[in-house]
């Protein structure tokens, strides 16, 4: 659903954390569970790279990939299989040495992940994306939301596979964060897309992303 069919302010939740029977898209002979994505293939051009897919329910939502004006190299590099470019030996996944882990990527006790987000703008409207990478199992969960006016329009997630996300260039690595905070997060998630579905909400969202900075207190403990 876009901006033209809503009807005033619609939010659509879309939290599906396990495939429901009937909820698939099928593309190119191949079925598509709900929230899985891919590049369409089609037969006068092959696999379309700057086309990413989305199974919703049972329809195709297709998108096109935006690709950075500007890239941390001078001279960035056209790969075989990606839409956009990227810079040699540049590796997407960095370390964040102001943070407090240990050589193992634990936080207090706790194994942590990666956190990216993107931020894109048009005609009025941002889409701004958090996305949280997993290892079990190994896929990257996208939450977009997607504002017009500080009212929040338009909710929903999409799972993604590692490899197709290392293909998404406008995403930055912002944090890594622990499980239970990225459920503290989800479930404070869930509460905002309601409230600010009828009101402007300019810091609610701001203040939510902030649960996934970890800190320890200043004595140290956790």
């Amino acid at each position: 659903m876009d901006s033209q069919q809503a009807s005033g302010t619609i939010v659509q939740i879309v939290i599906n954390n396990k495939h429901k029977h009937g909820q698939v898209c099928v593309s190119n002979g191949k079925t598509y569970s709900h929230g899985e994505s891919w590049h369409p293939n089609l037969r006068a051009f092959g696999i379309v790279e700057c086309v990413l897919c989305t199974c919703n329910v049972t329809k195709q939502e297709c998108k096109k990939i935006h690709c950075p004006n500007r890239y941390p190299c001078k001279y960035p590099q056209k790969i075989d299989g990606k839409c956009c470019k990227v810079c040699p030996g540049k590796k997407a996944k960095e370390e964040l040495p102001s943070q407090n882990f240990d050589s193992k990527g634990y936080f207090c006790g706790e194994e942590t992940m990666p956190v990216y987000e993107s931020v894109f703008m048009e005609d009025g409207e941002t889409t701004r994306k958090i996305a949280l990478e997993t290892e079990r199992p190994p896929q990257v969960e996208v939450h977009v939301w997607t504002i017009r006016k500080g009212i929040l329009q338009h909710f929903h997630i999409e799972k993604i596979s590692k490899r197709m996300f290392e293909e998404l260039h406008h995403f930055k690595l912002v944090t890594r964060t622990t499980l239970s905070q990225w459920k503290i997060f989800t479930e404070g998630e869930a509460q905002i897309s309601q409230m600010c579905s009828s009101r402007v909400c300019r810091t609610e969202l701001e203040d939510l992303v902030k649960v996934l900075y970890l800190e320890r207190s200043e004595k140290g403990h956790c």
